[in-house]
């Protein structure tokens, strides 16, 4: 497998982290007050799930143009 691929393969996965990481956020919004306490630790899961998602969708593109 190229590396262009495995990239791609990786992203679907990181995809997949991404939305659930969302999920567990909304899920967690949905029931505040409870568990407030958590707020910041599954908003960092996100942030983190996307950060990591948009800097591999980033490499592909950088792949793709050379």
């Amino acid at each position: 497998m190229s590396d262009r691929e495995e990239l791609k393969v990786e992203l679907k996965k990181l995809s997949v982290k991404a939305t659930q990481a969302k999920m567990d956020l909304h899920d967690l919004s949905e029931e505040l007050p409870v568990n407030w306490t958590s707020i910041m630790v599954v908003a960092q899961k996100a942030y983190n799930a996307y950060a990591e998602l948009e800097r591999k969708s980033r490499d592909l593109k950088a792949m793709e143009i050379t």
